[in-house]
């Protein structure tokens, strides 16, 4: 498996506040294990995407 399919071991994006440069396939399956509390989006940055927690609706 390479670093853009292990979340921990995955190269940080220094533009996008660090956060883990995934491949999109990767990032995909964490957002679909995550049952909705992860979204994926593409890097403005760099070749790869990004993992994000959206925000949580007030109650």
């Amino acid at each position: 498996m390479t670093a853009g399919h292990v979340y921990s071991q995955a190269p940080r994006c220094s533009r996008c506040e660090g956060r883990a440069l995934l491949t999109k396939e990767a990032a995909q399956a964490l957002a679909d294990e995550s049952l909705g509390r992860l979204t994926v989006a593409s890097c403005p940055a760099e070749d790869g995407w990004h993992l994000y927690a959206p925000p949580q609706d007030a109650e």
